[in-house]
């Protein structure tokens, strides 16, 4: 198990915005390899994001969160980034406290909470 405060260094710091269809933040493997086999849910203020409403965006390609599986991975390799792109509300300006779950293939279920500012 890894502890959810190294998790957390994940985020990387300053990428979270609002975008035209809801917000999107960018995560930055430092810890080691792995593949992702489920995302969500991602949660920020009182509202709860899975399914249809998250999608991970490599550069290579994009891959909605009920599309994720072991059949169907998104490989994370260290110091490469990952866009997180969750489709809803747009995020009030100011300070923000967001939860991301997720499903790795060797870890299994992991849980970390980040912290950032919407301009």
């Amino acid at each position: 198990m890894i502890p959810s405060f190294l998790l957390a260094k994940l985020y990387v710091k300053g990428s979270l915005k609002n975008t035209d269809s809801g917000f999107e933040f960018s995560l930055k493997n430092i810890i080691d390899s792995t593949m992702l086999i489920g995302i969500g849910p991602i949660t920020a203020g009182a509202m709860n994001y899975e399914g249809e409403s998250v999608a991970l965006i490599t550069a290579d390609r994009t891959v909605n969160g009920p599309e994720l599986s072991r059949n169907n991975p998104v490989p994370v390799r260290m110091g490469v980034p990952l866009k997180v792109a969750v489709a809803g509300d747009q995020l009030a300006a100011g300070a923000q406290k967001i939860t991301v779950t997720a499903t790795t293939s060797d870890i299994g279920k992991i849980k970390f909470d980040i912290s950032d500012s919407v301009a």
